[in-house]
């Protein structure tokens, strides 16, 4: 007689209990028995004979956890994988379960090549890029192990840039949603190889995103179960079908995945309408042009100038949002030059396109490359300020030339910090635009004078400022959201 198994998978947050997570049944003989995705809930239960059996648990972002049980006869069990320690933060969970994310680093936000590094925003509208306010929201946090923003995103072409004064300017494509996270953290490594920040972007379509992050590990069968078994195949299809895309970066995930597997039957125009109906996303001309030529390999009848047209649409649109639309408008375009070397416009675009795949991080699921100018990529990127920062956030920490450039701390003023500890320090501000110590050390951020406290975590609420003229908490606020250039 059978038994019951109730498998439970601890977490924090909501999204992580949307984000979807393969259980594997395994016997004692190490077949599998069944397997099914736990998503949009915490539990499920399912009969099992009597034996020795292995659970797995797989998470999109590649970790596994197992656990094995013994079932007897007609007997009830319950199995907990406890997810809650795998982030740092119940903020930053959702980047730890849906994408690879260090889980750890040596340095925090406070570390001085972090001090005045920022955030702005670029968008792409009548064939000019410009900057605008990026459109924080409440939901943000601000943590020393990492920010985790939520952005609401308009649908049109749009590309975060980070940098600073030690950090390397690099764009990071946004996908259009009402709630976009972001997870900015620091990244451990050699700087000459690893970029000194850690950008994880998803949308709140957790069954699209991680269809999107197995398919960019290769993992295809995996994401061909699961795309099986959730509703975007029916929603993305008729929304395309009416011509109604609500979801446009889900649609284009849907078509990825469809066009990798070369399920044309399903894919139908799928690709063409997003084509032809969203002219600000390069990613739909790119999924048309691949659909034409692996049609045409198959049938032995390829529309070369349809390819052509579309694979110069795209580049003339901008730059894909998502990596693999990168990677299959690189290959394209060599395709195309490879059947006419004489063609100086699909030349000029393989050029161009070129110059943003040796600056991109292949290991992103969205697009991501490093320069200054979303047009001028570079795989060697300048540092510091813009000249114009306008629209500019800091990510964490404020310089204190900024507060006095921007705010009225004024110099002379005095700050008190005292933590919970009933420590307490007394800072100057300097005219160098520092804060000096009673003891004569200067500092060049708040945090960097707290640190004095030896305290390895101290709170703006914990910081007293004998300052009648500023609000300390909420300046470094307007500073992080972009709301004081």
């Amino acid at each position: 007689m059978s038994s019951s198994l109730n498998i439970h998978a601890i977490v924090n947050s909501f999204e992580a209990i949307q984000i979807p997570k393969k259980v594997k049944v395994f016997d004692a003989d190490f077949k599998e028995v069944t397997s099914f995705w736990l998503k949009n809930r915490e539990s499920e239960s399912i009969e099992l004979d009597p034996g020795m059996y292995v659970i797995t648990l797989v998470l999109p972002s590649g970790k596994e956890i197992e656990q094995v049980v013994k079932v007897d006869s007609q007997a009830e069990y319950n199995m907990e994988f406890d997810l809650s320690k795998i982030s740092p933060h119940e903020n930053h969970e959702w980047a730890h379960m849906s994408k690879r994310v260090t889980t750890s680093s040596k340095v925090n936000l406070n570390d001085t090549k972090y001090l005045g590094s920022w955030i702005r925003l670029w968008h792409l509208r009548n064939n000019q890029w410009t900057v605008k306010k990026l459109d924080i929201t409440d939901s943000t946090s601000w943590d020393e192990d990492g920010v985790s923003y939520t952005f609401r995103i308009n649908q049109e072409l749009q590309f975060l840039q980070v940098g600073g004064p030690k950090i390397p300017w690099r764009f990071i494509a946004l996908p259009p949603a009402q709630e976009l996270k972001c997870l900015i953290k620091p990244n451990d490594g050699p700087t000459k190889i690893v970029h000194p920040l850690e950008i994880t972007v998803t949308t709140e379509n957790w069954e699209a995103e991680t269809i999107l992050t197995l398919l960019g590990n290769n993992a295809n069968e995996k994401a061909q179960d699961l795309y099986e078994q959730t509703s975007l195949k029916e929603v993305s299809a008729e929304e395309l079908l009416y011509g109604k895309i609500r979801n446009p970066s889900a649609a284009a995930i849907g078509a990825y995945y469809l066009l990798r597997l070369e399920k044309f039957d399903r894919l139908h125009d799928w690709a063409k309408n997003l084509a032809n109906w969203k002219a600000w996303l390069p990613d739909g001309s790119v999924l048309w042009a691949w659909q034409l030529i692996k049609e045409g390999r198959k049938s032995g009848s390829m529309d070369l100038n349809e390819v052509r047209s579309r694979l110069l649409q795209a580049v003339d649109r901008g730059i894909p949002i998502y990596t693999e639309g990168l990677k299959l408008l690189l290959e394209g375009l060599k395709l195309l030059k490879y059947t006419n070397r004489e063609d100086e416009e699909v030349k000029n675009a393989l050029l161009k396109v070129s110059t943003y795949a040796e600056a991109a991080n292949w290991n992103s699921t969205v697009t991501m490359f490093n320069g200054e100018h979303p047009e001028i990529p570079s795989k060697k990127s300048r540092k510091g300020i813009p000249r114009d920062t306008n629209n500019l956030a800091y990510i964490y920490d404020v310089p204190v030339k900024a507060m006095i450039d921007m705010t009225d701390l004024t110099q002379n003023d005095i700050i008190e910090m005292t933590t919970d500890t009933n420590e307490s320090a007394r800072f100057k501000v300097a005219e160098e635009g520092m804060f000096e110590s009673e003891e004569g050390r200067k500092y060049k951020s708040l945090y960097k004078a707290a640190n004095q406290l030896k305290q390895s975590k101290i709170n703006l609420r914990n910081i007293n400022i004998k300052s009648p003229n500023i609000d300390l908490e909420a300046e470094i606020r307007k500073f992080r959201k972009g709301d004081k250039y």
